[in-house]
């Protein structure tokens, strides 16, 4: 047994350890006197003996472990107490302490020292399990072995020792403390730490663990481009021995028996034959433990802050962890080293770091340059790191006595990192899934939004009381300034008072009230003041992903506070909150995800839908969810908000509720079409032109087929000389039916140079290269009008991307002899870092061009826009029943989107639409509202919800 090996300290290579029911008991008082005696003869067995099958490398850690422990056995009662009170090491380090290398002694931060250790472990007594941990860092063994032994076997500290070295050998004196820091105040640095925290935990969720408060933090990743490189070299490694095993022809007789203890090491086949009539019996041991890990090896950044670190004045300890043995040593250590480079830069800057530390590691072409270099100082054995266990052994008995050299570290005791956190078992254990039943997976969702009442009271006592002091700061009074020049600020107890006596309250404002950023603050605000069991709880739909985010992060400014604190948002894959945030902006498909789950929106006081004028479909379904909900949750309050004036349809629906109109705060915006347009711009249609209008034979042949039955006997008895032509138009008829003489009779006043052009253009297409001149228009300033920003509106992607394309290939607009303008595309199909980019602000004398689709009509307010550019064209999805499928058709947009995309310009100065309509199409052709998209669409995904 393994007993009786250990205490002979014989140990054979390939030995089974078995486990009896019944082990050997042995007392520390007595033991030295045992040891000489016979061994014992060991009792009756009352189960089968259970054998542990084991790789040599586990082999060679169990008998050290075991050697380790005897020795422990052996040694007197005094010393072993006195080891006892060593195990409870700090992790972290004290006040004043440096370390040496191979020049003179430097201080490098508030936490490290040169004394040698106050107590010192022998060599044997060094965990060979910290030392394989230790090495996962990137740090070779026998380093390892030699800084725990002097830190008294704490791994945490060993590791801040072996990290700071690294760090102060490559990145020299910018390590120190800078005098911008060294005046900071802790507290500040704590608080903004801990804010920070809450804003990585709603962003990476339990990817993000905080291992000791304020001191480590530990960032699961998944770095599979890193997995699949390292494995190639695995498989060219492995591919000798696979063949060889291969080649042997005999059959493994145990796999045939039920069960072969060597497993994948064993040099026979492991398949059954063909003519095999049974398959092998199911083994009945449990060997789960001995089969390696499915779910790949772990990828960790541990990011550690020392004690009287100032982070984010200065920068960080960061290491990289990893279980993935393929993965050379240096290398980690090249990629910690490159990380604390970035830390060190942000230092400077005095930004926080770590989400940006967490996206390098997700960047494949830098990792990949650092796996290149596979050599480090560190991460081979130390000529001499500090004293051997042989100098301190000669040094203590030569003194006589146990006295603290020079040159050691020095812990003081203090909190420490769980011994079973480090030394539990790397790799994660495999999830069991089991199959549930639609109903329990309901309870399921419904338990996501379950909050203890107690948690949820400590945290608005924590919010009221930052309110409160928020309320006195310099920052926070000039932004309550500029949101009281808002027209919205004027109905702020109006509004307040309704929602007092009223369930349901509609708003009506025109673009650039402030609607959409204070009527939630308003709310907010005043339950901040009241009572912390009364704070109010709000989510904000949106209908787009980039106009939740934009209000969101403007909502954060305005209350001088980091967006995902007590203002998030969350779309859909991206979600920045915490259990903090009490003003949520989301896209209206996640709020109906939750009720899926939620049914009563537990926990919510407060339901804002914005926008609800676009008629989306699923607005309007949302609409009737709440008013279902109301019965259910008479303390819920909904506010429903438009931008048109169509407020008094949604009063009715929701029962007569009451409605308030807040007037819109625009400069005067002049407004002109496409006549008008031509006549500035001087264009001149070409006559191989695309946007060239077809030929009269070309109508002939068409056109039957799109008049009525009316239109065309008036056109044959025309033609037959019985009814005479006449020049007096229907104003139904199109622009594009009718021809130069009859523009004349409609267009009086008008240049004829310019009806001519209109008579001969195809206006059912966007004429894309009168834009281009119009632009170039605005651009050469051959106008009275101010220096601002265009918005263009097309109606899809593939428009955005040919007008990009044309301009870029027009010397004034491409940048190439000297910036004058800058273009940016928007659309849903951007990221939400490239839709951010159209708010940044250009330098002077650049001109601010973006190209958009319907997006930004009103979801988002881009403040700089002068300039409108309005191609009256949209794309809305429609159902052809012919063909029984939806698809996404071109059409004229109505009134009340033109007068919208019209309120886009003068937002900060005068502004000018041009709308590429005629005058007449304006006022007789566009309809007054789009209908809804819930009679257009199929229906078949909204039942199913």
């Amino acid at each position: 047994g393994g007993s009786r090996k250990c205490s002979t300290k014989i140990w054979d290579d390939g030995d089974d350890f078995c486990l009896f029911e019944e082990p050997r008991l042995a007392s520390r008082s007595n033991a030295p006197a045992r040891r000489g005696e016979q061994t014992k003869q060991k009792p009756e067995a009352r189960m089968p003996l259970q054998t542990i099958h084991m790789t040599l490398e586990n082999q060679r850690r169990v008998k050290e472990l075991l050697q380790e422990l005897q020795g422990q056995e052996l040694a007197p009662e005094s010393e072993v107490a006195g080891f006892g009170e060593e195990d409870d090491v700090p992790d972290y380090l004290d006040d004043e302490q440096c370390w040496s290398t191979d020049r003179e002694v430097s201080d490098i931060m508030p936490g490290l020292s040169a004394d040698q250790p106050e107590h010192r472990i022998v060599e044997s007594e060094v965990s060979s399990f910290a030392v394989h941990r230790l090495s996962r860092y990137g740090f070779d063994s026998e380093r390892c072995r030699t800084v725990l032994r002097s830190c008294n076997g704490n791994i945490g500290a060993s590791l801040e020792y072996l990290l700071l070295q690294c760090f102060t050998e490559r990145y020299g004196e910018k390590v120190n403390l800078s005098a911008t820091a060294a005046e900071a105040s802790q507290e500040e640095c704590l608080e903004q730490r801990q804010e920070e925290a809450f804003a990585l935990q709603s962003i990476y969720g339990e990817k993000f663990i905080e291992r000791i408060q304020n001191r480590v933090w530990i960032f699961t990743l998944e770095m599979e481009y890193l997995a699949n490189r390292l494995s190639k070299s695995e498989q060219k490694s492995s591919c000798t021995a696979n063949t060889a095993k291969q080649t042997s022809k005999e059959i493994c007789k145990f796999y045939l028996q039920g069960g072969c203890r060597f497993g994948s090491k064993c040099r026979f086949r492991h398949e059954l034959p063909l003519n095999h009539p049974l398959k092998p019996a199911r083994s009945s041991v449990d060997d789960a433990h001995l089969k390696p890990n499915s779910n790949g090896p772990i990828y960790e950044l541990e990011v550690r802050f020392p004690k009287e670190n100032k982070y984010p004045l200065q920068a960080p300890l960061v290491a990289f962890y990893s279980t993935n043995e393929n993965l050379p040593l240096a290398c980690r250590l090249h990629i910690a080293e490159f990380l604390f480079g970035k830390a060190l830069i942000a230092a400077e800057s005095n930004e926080p770091v770590v989400y940006t530390l967490v996206t390098c590691l997700e960047d494949e072409s830098e990792i990949s340059k650092l796996l290149k270099n596979t050599h480090h100082k560190y991460s081979v054995p130390p000529m001499s790191l500090l004293a051997t266990p042989s100098e301190k052994l000669q040094t203590e008995s030569a003194s006589g006595s146990n006295q603290v050299s020079k040159g050691t570290l020095n812990f003081p005791p203090v909190e420490e990192e769980e011994v079973a956190e480090e030394e539990e078992e790397d790799e994660p254990k495999q999830a069991v899934v089991a199959k549930e039943s639609y109903v329990k997976l309901k309870k399921k969702l419904s338990k996501k939004y379950d909050v203890q009442a107690k948690s949820l009271y400590n945290e608005n006592v924590k919010i009221c009381m930052q309110f409160r002091l928020k309320k006195s700061s310099r920052h926070f009074q000039s932004m309550l300034h500029e949101r009281q020049k808002l027209p919205a600020w004027q109905e702020r107890e109006t509004i307040l008072d309704l929602l007092k006596s009223h369930q349901v309250l509609v708003v009506s404002g025109m673009t650039g009230c402030g609607k959409t950023t204070q009527i939630p603050q308003f709310i907010l605000d005043e339950s901040l003041q009241g009572s912390p069991s009364r704070v109010a709880n709000i989510i904000c739909t949106q209908p787009r992903r980039i106009s939740a985010i934009a209000v969101a992060e403007r909502v954060a400014k305005e209350r001088t506070e980091r967006i995902g604190l007590t203002v998030g948002y969350q779309i859909r894959l991206e979600s920045v909150k915490s259990s903090a945030t009490r003003l949520l902006y989301c896209t209206t498909g996640v709020l109906l995800r939750r009720l899926e789950g939620d049914l009563t929106l537990q926990g919510v006081t407060h339901v804002i839908v914005d926008e609800v004028h676009e008629r989306t479909e699923e607005s309007d379904f949302l609409l009737l969810v709440l008013k279902d909900l109301m019965v259910q949750r008479p303390d819920l309050r909904i506010i429903i908000m438009s931008a048109t004036l169509n407020a008094e349809l949604f009063s009715q629906y929701f029962h007569s509720c009451p409605i308030i109109n807040i007037p819109g705060r625009t400069f005067p915006v002049d407004q002109f079409f496409l006549e008008d347009v031509l006549a500035m711009t001087r264009y001149v249609l070409e006559d191989s032109s695309p946007y060239r209008r077809k030929t009269k034979q070309e109508n002939k042949q068409n056109g039957r087929h799109k008049r009525t039955a009316f239109e065309e006997v008036e056109e044959d008895l025309r033609h037959a000389g019985i009814l005479e032509a006449s020049d007096t138009v229907r104003d139904s008829d199109p622009d594009q039916k009718l021809s130069l003489k009859q523009l004349l009779s409609r267009y009086k006043g008008v240049n004829k140079m310019v009806l001519k052009t209109m008579s001969v253009m195809d206006l059912d297409k966007v004429n894309l290269e009168l834009i281009e001149a119009l632009l170039e228009w605005i651009v050469a300033g051959r106008h009275s009008y101010p220096p601002g920003a265009v918005l263009i509106f097309l109606p899809g992607l593939a428009e955005i991307k040919m007008l990009y394309e044309q301009l870029q290939s027009n010397a004034l607009f491409s940048n190439r002899h000297s910036k004058r303008c800058v273009v940016y595309p928007l659309h849903s199909s951007l990221s939400s870092e490239e839709q951010q980019s159209v708010f940044l602000r250009p330098p002077a004398g650049v001109t601010k061009i973006i190209i958009s689709t319907n997006i930004a009509e009103t979801s988002v307010t881009i403040d700089d826009v002068v300039y409108v550019i309005d191609s009256g064209k949209m794309k809305e999805k429609r159902y052809d029943p012919s063909k029984g499928m939806e698809s996404l058709e071109e059409t004229f947009v109505s009134k009340a989107s033109a007068l919208q995309r019209k309120g886009r310009a003068g937002r900060v100065a005068s502004g000018v639409c041009f709308h590429l309509f005629s005058s007449h199409h304006y006022n007789y052709l566009l309809i007054k509202e789009q209908l809804p998209e819930i009679q257009r669409v199929p229906l078949e995904q909204l039942c199913l919800r």
